[in-house]
Protein backbone atom coordinates (compact mmCIF):
# COMPACT_ATOMS: atom_id res chain seq x y z
CA UNK A 1 0.00 0.00 0.00
CA UNK A 2 1.24 3.71 -0.52
CA UNK A 3 0.55 6.37 1.57
CA UNK A 4 0.74 10.00 0.87
CA UNK A 5 2.63 11.95 3.83
CA UNK A 6 -0.91 12.81 5.61
CA UNK A 7 -1.70 9.00 5.08
CA UNK A 8 -4.16 8.60 1.87
CA UNK A 9 -4.07 5.55 0.15
CA UNK A 10 -2.94 6.58 -3.24
CA UNK A 11 -3.93 3.19 -4.94
CA UNK A 12 -7.61 3.82 -3.08
CA UNK A 13 -7.52 7.44 -5.08
CA UNK A 14 -10.70 8.37 -7.05
CA UNK A 15 -11.86 10.55 -9.58
CA UNK A 16 -13.81 13.31 -8.14
CA UNK A 17 -12.00 12.40 -3.94
CA UNK A 18 -11.45 15.96 -2.19
CA UNK A 19 -8.36 15.87 -0.83
CA UNK A 20 -6.43 18.57 1.53
CA UNK A 21 -2.93 19.58 1.45
CA UNK A 22 -0.95 21.42 4.20
CA UNK A 23 2.24 23.29 4.22
CA UNK A 24 3.86 26.09 6.05
CA UNK A 25 0.64 27.25 7.62
CA UNK A 26 -1.56 26.59 3.83
CA UNK A 27 -3.59 24.99 2.89
CA UNK A 28 -4.74 23.61 -0.40
CA UNK A 29 -8.62 21.75 -1.31
CA UNK A 30 -8.49 20.16 -3.95
CA UNK A 31 -10.39 17.60 -6.58
CA UNK A 32 -8.93 14.93 -7.75
CA UNK A 33 -8.97 14.78 -11.84
CA UNK A 34 -7.32 11.45 -12.75
CA UNK A 35 -7.06 8.16 -11.50
CA UNK A 36 -3.07 7.82 -9.90
CA UNK A 37 -0.80 5.58 -12.31
CA UNK A 38 2.43 3.88 -11.28
CA UNK A 39 5.27 3.91 -14.06
CA UNK A 40 5.73 0.67 -12.70
CA UNK A 41 9.31 1.37 -11.00
CA UNK A 42 7.09 2.54 -7.64
CA UNK A 43 6.30 5.96 -8.59
CA UNK A 44 2.44 6.77 -8.51
CA UNK A 45 1.31 10.31 -10.02
CA UNK A 46 -2.21 12.01 -10.30
CA UNK A 47 -3.44 14.90 -11.17
CA UNK A 48 -5.77 17.52 -9.02
CA UNK A 49 -7.27 21.16 -9.43
CA UNK A 50 -7.34 23.37 -7.07
CA UNK A 51 -11.05 23.43 -5.89
CA UNK A 52 -11.64 27.57 -5.54
CA UNK A 53 -9.61 27.77 -8.89
CA UNK A 54 -10.73 24.84 -11.37
CA UNK A 55 -7.98 26.60 -14.25
CA UNK A 56 -5.09 25.44 -11.51
CA UNK A 57 -3.99 21.92 -12.05
CA UNK A 58 -1.66 20.70 -9.56
CA UNK A 59 0.28 17.32 -10.64
CA UNK A 60 0.83 14.68 -7.69
CA UNK A 61 2.93 12.12 -7.36
CA UNK A 62 4.77 10.18 -4.65
CA UNK A 63 7.27 6.98 -4.65
CA UNK A 64 6.76 3.72 -3.02
CA UNK A 65 9.03 3.42 0.27
CA UNK A 66 9.71 7.30 0.04
CA UNK A 67 6.06 8.65 1.30
CA UNK A 68 8.40 11.33 3.39
CA UNK A 69 8.85 13.28 0.51
CA UNK A 70 5.23 13.06 -1.31
CA UNK A 71 2.48 15.32 -0.89
CA UNK A 72 1.20 15.93 2.86
CA UNK A 73 -2.09 14.93 1.89
CA UNK A 74 -5.41 14.58 3.62
CA UNK A 75 -9.18 13.21 2.97
CA UNK A 76 -9.75 15.69 5.72
CA UNK A 77 -9.47 19.24 6.77
CA UNK A 78 -6.61 18.04 9.39
CA UNK A 79 -5.70 21.36 10.29
CA UNK A 80 -6.92 24.64 10.90
CA UNK A 81 -4.57 27.57 9.09
CA UNK A 82 -4.80 31.15 8.41
CA UNK A 83 -4.30 31.03 4.48
CA UNK A 84 -7.00 28.35 2.43
CA UNK A 85 -6.39 28.24 -1.83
Amino acid sequence: MIRTKGNVIVEDIKIGDIHYEYEYGIGIKTEVISLPVSDGDGYWSWKSKVFNDPETIIDYGVREGMAHYGPNLYDYEAYKVNHTL
